[in-house]
């Protein structure tokens, strides 16, 4: 019985003492499991933050009441970088310095109040040491007083010190407040013998402005002060605001955007009457493929309706009208035709487009395809039918000029004043050899009296000859003979024409007397020896 009582006193303590481990296991690993709330209260009631990485962890009453009205802007950590930063110097400094481990900052202003900066790896303890006061509604910190009062003065003197004039005005009109740069522009004004000497601060400077701004969106307009004194105007961009029962005005100063606006329509007038003046004619398309600007010139070439080219057709419509008026040239397949038109907006965007239209009525127009700047494009119509007809005309003369040559017995050539081969006859050809159209203009005069020379027996006339079309001034006809090698006799002639030009005419002689033609057979002896 004292064995039974003394095993089951054995197995009782070792389960209540197991029980005990089990607790004091479970016990460590939640305190190693569950975080632990950071206790970041201080003595005497400091603010207090504490951040990890950046992150707030937890933060003291008084400490979220100096950044809760900046949390909409930024996060807790900023806010606590904005309103620190600003009131303690070096607070900045001291977070980004890595070696700082722990400092102390004392208040700019003197009024015992300092800053005390803890770093522990990732973490950051900032406390705010110092007086406090109590304010109906909670408790607030002086520091976000001081933060307050200056942003208050920033503020004022950004709207005092701005170039901008903003004033404020009642619904009836009668001016509540205004800026420096508002009351300074009034003693300018007011300087003018001849300025309204009312303008302060029974009436705004820009009256009116409050009719038609009763609603609550804002308006913007711009509206001109006149300067008597200086015989100009200033001008404002003026935005109204409705604040409640008053209206508040901000006038920027827009002289610059009136000026080059002014400048940009009197050069696009100019432009215009240049326009108007061209004997060609401008067709300028948008972007969106629809006609931005023409001139009259465009009208007389084209004949389409006025009407039409002011409602701005697009380029589609008016190649279509000009087909329709037969001002285009009529296309073989009409399937193509839209294809076409596409090609030809391409390349005169690329401005590579440049076409001789020979219309049905005998007119001609050189067309060109010229590319603007943001994707517009324009086409230039030119008409050359004048030109093109005095060319035909010319190329027409020249060849029955040639064609009367061609019908001449004698041997004719032209040389112009530097003696370049300018035309010859068949005539020529069948005598001398003929002259390829591509060795017109590289056939010299001492080409030519080199072939005439192998062609005849020896004789000082050539170099007299090409004296002669070297000449410069006034000159008389020159001629003189020559002997065939095959026996036959030329007259050769040469007359100066106009520019400097001559023409050598060469005849052949009646035929020779037999026993003459006989002595000056070719001996093939002579001519080998000769080679």
């Amino acid at each position: 019985m004292l064995m039974g009582w003394f095993d089951f006193f054995i197995v009782a303590t070792t389960a209540i003492f197991g029980a005990g481990i089990v607790v004091l296991v479970v016990q460590k690993i939640e305190s190693r499991s569950k975080p632990s709330k950071p206790d970041v209260a201080a003595q005497n009631n400091d603010a207090a933050f504490l951040f990890e990485s950046g992150i707030m962890l937890d933060a003291t009453p008084d400490a979220m009441a100096m950044i809760t009205p900046h949390l909409g802007q930024m996060s807790e950590y900023d806010a606590a970088l904005y309103v620190l930063g600003s009131r303690f110097p070096g607070f900045r400094e001291a977070l980004a310095d890595d070696d700082v481990t722990s400092q102390r900052i004392d208040d700019e202003a003197g009024k015992g109040l300092s800053v005390e900066i803890e770093k522990d790896a990732d973490r950051l303890r900032i406390s705010i040491h110092g007086n406090r006061q109590r304010i109906t509604g909670g408790t607030v910190d002086i520091i976000e007083r001081d933060i307050r009062l200056s942003e208050l003065m920033m503020l004022r003197d950004l709207t005092q010190h701005t170039p901008q004039l903003i004033w404020q005005e009642d619904l009836s009109g009668k001016l509540l407040w205004a800026n420096h740069a508002y009351l300074s522009f009034c003693d300018k004004l007011r300087d003018d013998d001849s300025a309204d000497q009312t303008i302060w601060p029974n009436k705004p400077l820009i009256a009116d402005l409050h009719e038609n701004n009763i609603s609550k969106a804002p308006s913007l307009r711009r509206v001109s002060v006149p300067l008597p004194k200086q015989k100009a105007e200033q001008w404002f961009d003026v935005t109204s605001v409705r604040r409640e029962d008053s209206l508040l005005h901000f006038a920027n100063d827009a002289n610059a955007i009136v000026r080059a606006d002014q400048e940009r329509r009197n050069f696009v007038q100019t432009l215009s009457k240049t326009f108007a003046q061209l004997s060609i004619g401008l067709a300028i398309f948008d972007k969106r493929r629809q006609l931005a600007m023409f001139n009259p010139a465009l009208l007389d070439m084209t004949n389409l309706p006025i009407q039409f080219l002011s409602a701005r057709p697009t380029v589609d419509a008016v190649l279509d009208r000009l087909r329709e008026s037969r001002m285009l040239p009529e296309p073989k397949n009409y399937t193509s035709w839209r294809d076409q038109f596409t090609a030809l907006e391409q390349a005169a965007k690329d401005g590579s487009y440049t076409e001789v239209w020979n219309l049905p009525d005998g007119q001609t127009y050189r067309v060109t395809g010229r590319p603007h700047p943001d994707g517009a494009f324009a086409f230039l119509f030119e008409d050359i039918s004048a030109e093109v007809s005095l060319t035909r005309r010319f190329r027409s003369d020249i060849e029955t000029g040639q064609a009367v040559l061609d019908t001449l017995p004698d041997a004719i050539a032209v040389f112009s004043s530097s003696g370049t081969l300018i035309m010859s006859n068949r005539a020529y050809s069948e005598l001398w050899g003929p002259v390829s159209d591509e060795r017109v203009q590289q056939y010299e005069v001492q080409s030519a009296i080199r072939t005439w020379q192998n062609r005849c027996t020896p004789t000082k006339m050539w170099g007299e000859l090409r004296k002669f079309i070297h000449l410069v001034g006034p000159r008389k006809p020159w001629s003189d003979n020559a002997l065939l090698d095959d026996g036959r006799q030329i007259n050769c002639e040469a007359n100066p024409i106009a520019g400097g030009m001559t023409m050598v005419k060469f005849a052949i002689s009646s035929p020779k007397h037999p026993i003459i033609h006989k002595l000056t057979q070719h001996d093939p002896a002579l001519l080998a020896a000769k080679r």
